[in-house]
């Protein structure tokens, strides 16, 4: 067993082994988020060090071209998927023109020379390393072990990577030698729960009814079952269900219900429709103007959606402080402590405003903060 850590953690460690430069592994299960956590970091690394970030794979051929005369203005993002590549791309493709010199010489690819300048500087990220065949995954060993490229030394700036999925994900795993296993550390990004996974939707721009959905029933976040023939569940499928659904008009549930289900599980999907469809058994106006009313509503899963839509609409400044206070408090009365301390963190990391705004509140919201504020503190 190596170390389990959550995406916090993951990014953390990626930092401490960058400055290192140290090699990591890291091991998980699919669509979780292992590659996004890489990159954020990548990206927030860059802007620390006051330096464009790139990401190698997204670049124009004028693009690298101007990295690679001016590396020391960028930090470079080069996603390797493994399991596409040849042991000769790595390598590099021997070069006969030459007939004059007595030994063969390799052209090695783009990225590989820039590794090499003194002034470059970034993660070399080795994505799907244990679905590549063990031909591919030998010919990183050198990299790995030596830091070097066929014959060409990667300088002291750069950080190497590798993740792969583990083996219960019936992905064709092929085993790394432990040798090379020992060349880094190692861990295991788990499951997010459902409030780290909140948190980083919220900052990400996800569909709150997505949100909402997932607080309410957090057990469908990640649901992959390899007997019932239906799609894998999981949060890079949530994200692909917020993408789809975005620019689609509230009342056509039923292309909402028929894009969900091409994304997730068909059972997963109903289950969301069925909440989706909270919007048109309740006016939201009406319990804004009156909160009270909230206390009355039985269906937990109504509570969700309106909770939900509060937070939505105090970030889009609809509503007031002194109404989402109303919300909570009538909600605190009604015995839903859950959805208050939801409804903070909710507001709190969809808006900036929402902690400077109630640390002004006097009077009988100061009550609630007393009891609430430590949510979002």
């Amino acid at each position: 067993m190596v170390k389990a850590v959550n995406h916090k953690e993951l990014a953390s460690l990626v930092r401490h082994y960058y400055n290192s430069k140290d090699a990591l592994f890291i091991w998980g299960r699919f669509g979780i988020g292992k590659s996004r956590v890489i990159q954020e970091t990548a990206i927030n690394l860059a802007q620390e060090k006051g330096k464009e970030f790139k990401d190698w794979n997204k670049t124009t051929p004028e693009e690298k071209e101007l990295i690679f005369n001016n590396p020391e203005k960028y930090f470079v993002f080069i996603d390797i998927r493994l399991s596409e590549y040849d042991s000769s791309d790595i390598k590099g493709l021997p070069d006969f023109q030459s007939s004059d010199k007595k030994s063969i010489e390799f052209r090695v690819p783009y990225w590989a020379l820039l590794l090499e300048k003194p002034e470059s500087d970034g993660i070399l990220f080795f994505d799907e390393i244990n679905l590549a065949t063990p031909l591919v995954i030998s010919s990183c060993y050198k990299i790995i072990y030596d830091r070097v490229v066929n014959d060409g030394k990667i300088n002291d700036n750069w950080l190497i990577l590798g993740c792969g999925n583990k083996q219960e994900d019936r992905a064709n795993t092929h085993d790394i030698a432990p040798p090379l296993r020992d060349r880094g550390g190692e861990v295991e990004l788990v499951v997010p729960s459902i409030d780290a996974w909140t948190e980083w939707a919220t900052q990400n721009k996800i569909d709150m009814r997505v949100v909402g959905f997932l607080n309410f029933k957090s057990s469908n976040l990640f649901n992959v079952n390899f007997d019932d023939e239906q799609k894998f569940t999981t949060s890079r499928g949530w994200e692909r269900v917020s993408k789809l659904i975005a620019n689609i008009d509230v009342k056509n549930l039923g292309l909402i219900e028929l894009v969900s289900s091409s994304a997730i599980s068909e059972g997963i999907a109903k289950e969301f429709m069925a909440y989706v469809k909270l919007s048109t058994q309740i006016d939201l106006d009406k319990l804004i103007e009156n909160p009270k009313l909230i206390g009355e509503l039985d269906d937990v899963g109504i509570k969700f959606f309106v909770t939900t839509s509060i937070a939505d609409k105090y970030k889009d400044k609809k509503i007031t402080l002194e109404k989402v206070m109303d919300v909570s408090s009538a909600l605190d009365g009604s015995e839903s402590p859950e959805l208050v301390a939801y409804l903070w963190r909710l507001s709190s990391g969809l808006s900036k405003q929402f902690k400077k705004d109630w640390m002004g509140t006097k009077g009988s919201d100061e009550k609630l903060i007393a009891k609430y504020g430590k949510y979002i503190l």
